[in-house]
């Protein structure tokens, strides 16, 4: 007897009626949707374009990633300006790292070094008493590099600040030689920067020009301009060639965040010391990534990340940096907005590391992530018509289930009658 072609096959219908709630059917965002109210001939139709198998409800670890080119290298660069008046006599060569104390560069043929920190030098360092947190940078560097100094008056004490002396023909005023006998005799910088709260009388006449400065509390982050500290900074500028003269001026150092490298020289020996002299990157490896303004949403500071570096084998970072300022990709084209995203290798020592050549890697940041929840193919969901999702058992029943996470295929699932390893019914 010959079939009627018309007629849907049984073992294939897909057509279900749970409670009198339709199942719509198609293929709409990944999960599967069938409408119900077409006849024998549309299910027929839909019957055999959709392949019908199952599947198991599996526990697991479920992450959204995205992936995104960038430049293995030093990150990324900045230029160095001097801040003095003067001729560039000495230039470091490309690719010298250059650490704490050493220096950068010769303007007149002094030498300036590098400062750690994070407050430039705004002002010229030479009274004692002198509170902010540029003394506080200079501080830290003198201890850091081995001078001794005493101890720092501590953070809500008062100090006076005491304008140094004009200096005599010889080059010393007599403030100046005060700060040197108090550190030959071993005074502390709190001998030198009284802490006591200031009274009205302190500050009694402090509109006449013989009236003393209005003392100054010190506040977290600040350090004191200490006799003592006058002291080390004279003894580290006679070791470093510098013309130890205890004061410290914008131009006399430079001020970054650590070690650099040298990346380019922008002047030469010869040319004016006011404008660009040279660029420095970190001295670790790390990549750079290009980011759309827009699309910073899913990266944050910390995220992990996985590098691809060009031999394929693949390395552990994490994100250190997200500037802040978007500049355009090319302004004269009118390009997007971009970020610039910093990873910092987890390992940057690494023989993979070592041995890649600066260039090109791909970076996979982790967007979203669920631990230890039950997945299935994105197909095996089932929109319906008065809303959400269930799935299908292979008998035909319907599960109600919420969604969760979509990654790479699979979607996050729960409900009351949902466990592992459940088989339903997925669209291949």
């Amino acid at each position: 007897m010959r079939r009627n072609e018309a007629s849907p096959r049984p073992r294939r219908r897909l057509l279900l009626t749970v409670s009198g709630a339709s199942v719509v059917l198609a293929i709409t965002a990944g999960a599967v949707v069938w409408t119900g109210r077409h006849g024998q001939e549309s299910r027929a139709s839909a019957d055999e374009r959709v392949h019908v198998t199952t599947a198991v409800v599996e526990r697991a670890d479920l992450s959204d990633t995205l992936t995104l080119g960038g430049t293995l290298g030093h990150g990324r660069s900045r230029v160095v300006r001097s801040g003095k008046d003067g001729l560039v006599t000495w230039l470091p060569r490309i690719g010298a790292e250059v650490t704490r104390g050493g220096q950068l560069f010769r303007v007149n043929d002094n030498p300036v070094p590098l400062l750690y920190g994070s407050t430039p030098l705004y002002r010229t360092l030479r009274d004692e008493g002198t509170v902010g947190r540029d003394v506080k940078v200079l501080v830290d560097n003198l201890r850091k590099l081995g001078y001794d100094f005493g101890e720092q008056p501590e953070v809500g004490s008062w100090v006076r600040p005491r304008p140094a002396a004009t200096p005599t023909s010889d080059g010393a005023g007599a403030e100046g030689e005060t700060a040197s006998a108090d550190a030959a005799s071993g005074k502390s910088g709190q001998d030198a920067a009284p802490s006591a709260r200031p009274t009205a009388a302190d500050s009694a006449g402090a509109g006449s020009p013989a009236a003393s400065p209005a003392p100054v509390q010190v506040r977290r982050g600040e350090g004191v301009l200490t006799a003592g500290v006058i002291a080390a900074l004279k003894r580290w500028q006679s070791r470093t060639g510098a013309a130890a003269t205890g004061e410290l001026g914008p131009g006399d150092a430079i001020v970054l965040s650590g070690a650099v490298r040298v990346g380019g020289l922008l002047a030469e020996p010869g040319d004016a010391a006011g404008g660009d002299l040279l660029s420095v990157t970190s001295t670790v490896r790390q990549v750079t990534v290009p980011l759309k303004a827009d699309a910073t949403g899913s990266v944050r500071r910390g995220n992990k990340v996985t590098v691809t570096l060009p031999d394929n084998s693949t390395v552990r970072g994490h994100v250190t940096a997200l500037s802040s300022d978007a500049q355009s990709a090319d302004q004269n084209a009118g390009g997007e907005p971009q970020l610039t995203v910093t990873v910092g290798l987890d390992d940057p020592d690494a023989g993979p590391v070592r041995d890649a050549d600066s260039g090109s890697v791909r970076v996979g940041f982790t967007s979203a992530a669920k631990k230890d929840v039950l997945v299935v193919p994105v197909g095996a969901l089932l929109a319906l018509s008065e809303g959400g999702y269930a799935l299908q058992r292979p008998g035909g029943r319907l599960l109600p289930v919420e969604t969760g996470l979509f990654a790479k295929g699979r979607v996050e699932v729960s409900g009351p009658e949902i466990s592992e390893g459940l088989r339903v019914v997925t669209a291949s």
